[in-house]
């Protein structure tokens, strides 16, 4: 079936800005709404535009492209293509996916993702690198721990010899603290990589790694997850372990909410938690509040979370454009740096926080009524 012109998909869009979904939740007066004349067009005008960014942006083959930057300020951005950030875009949304009217987004993601899983149950970070090059063999990126989980629990393939071979690599690269090294790859195999990419040569834990396998254990080797959760109880502290997540803290504390869910409470360091990298507070108060909602915890007023909603969407979500998430870096001791950026992941973040605070303060923020998504 064609698809409609854009003009008349938006005209259909803008019908069902007022056809609100009745959420369930704690009830408010209209007052409380969007803004502080309770401008509820305006609140549904920012769902719709953060919907149709994250729409347009996807590539057809499922990937949303990721910024690379030689510095921790958003400027002369390159894109990049990995499997890491449509993981997370996916990961964070596919809860409320019929919601934002983006289904059909969310599977054609699972879909590009699945298709990078390779025979051996791995998953490269730029994907499936196809045939080896005997040229550069030992100097390409190796297969690493954390891509590898997270792509088999947001998109799994249904070879499961393949997902035994990757949890029998996973356990083969287990250290004696229950801790996963971030590439699956032995250090005389992949010299050249390691003597130009990885920082001293070292092939290292991290925070964010060690969370993705967590979460991938504890559905398949529940044991290995308990070890590995005490481990991090117990070392989240640790510098040692803050490799790619050192000045880029928003993923962890985002995961603090699927490790608690699983079993495995955890809480981000406050210090971490401080950055100096320049529009990174509001989404590390988004997270914050979504967290709050998500766990359950006391949330009396629905104004701070409100407030930050506004704050953000702001002239067209231009904060979201001039400044997008910092999801993470390369080693800080490496050379040379870089730091990775998304706005779509931005736009992903304050979507599920908008549809939460929908769903547990009923009338204060309308959901718009989505046409079905056609191919």
């Amino acid at each position: 079936m064609r698809a409609p012109s854009r003009l008349i998909l938006m005209a259909v869009i803008a019908v069902g800005i007022l056809a609100v979904s009745p959420p369930s939740g704690t009830s408010a007066r209209s007052s409380d709404a969007w803004g502080p004349s309770g401008d509820r067009q305006r609140a549904a005008s920012a769902f719709i535009q953060a919907a149709e960014a994250l729409r347009r942006s996807q590539s057809p083959a499922g990937y949303w492209r990721t910024l690379v930057t030689v510095g921790p300020v958003f400027e002369h951005a390159a894109p990049e293509l990995n499997v890491f950030t449509p993981a997370i875009i996916v990961d964070l949304l596919s809860l409320v996916g019929k919601e934002i009217g983006l289904e059909g987004s969310l599977d054609r993601a699972r879909d590009y993702l699945r298709r990078e899983i390779e025979p051996t149950g791995l998953v490269h970070y730029h994907g499936d690198p196809g045939p080896a090059d005997s040229a550069r063999t030992g100097c390409e990126m190796p297969p690493d721990a954390d891509d590898t989980s997270l792509v088999w629990r947001i998109a799994p393939a249904s070879d499961r010899r393949a997902l035994r071979a990757a949890l029998d690599t996973l356990a083969a690269y287990r250290d004696g603290e229950g801790l996963y090294p971030t590439y699956l790859a032995e250090h005389a195999e992949y010299r050249c990589f390691y003597t130009q990419w990885a920082a001293n040569g070292l092939n290292r834990p991290d925070v964010g790694v060690e969370m993705h396998v967590y979460l991938l254990l504890a559905k398949h080797d529940p044991a290995a997850a308990a070890r590995l959760c005490r481990t991090l109880q117990a070392g989240m502290e640790a510098d040692r372990l803050w490799v790619w997540y050192g000045v880029a803290p928003l993923l962890p504390l985002l995961r603090e909410v699927d490790l608690a869910r699983s079993g495995c409470p955890v809480a981000v360091p406050e210090h971490r938690l401080v950055t100096e990298i320049p529009g990174q507070a509001a989404y590390l108060t988004q997270a914050r509040l979504l967290r709050r909602l998500l766990l359950n915890d006391e949330a009396s007023s629905p104004e701070p979370f409100l407030h930050i909603l506004r704050e953000v969407a702001r002239e067209r979500f231009a904060a979201v454009s001039r400044t997008p998430p910092l999801l993470y870096h390369n080693d800080l001791a490496a050379s040379p740096p870089h730091f990775h950026w998304s706005a779509e992941v931005g736009y992903a973040l304050w979507l599920r926080l908008y549809v939460e605070v929908a769903h547990r303060w009923t009338g204060v923020l309308p959901i718009p009524a989505w046409p079905a998504e056609t191919p």
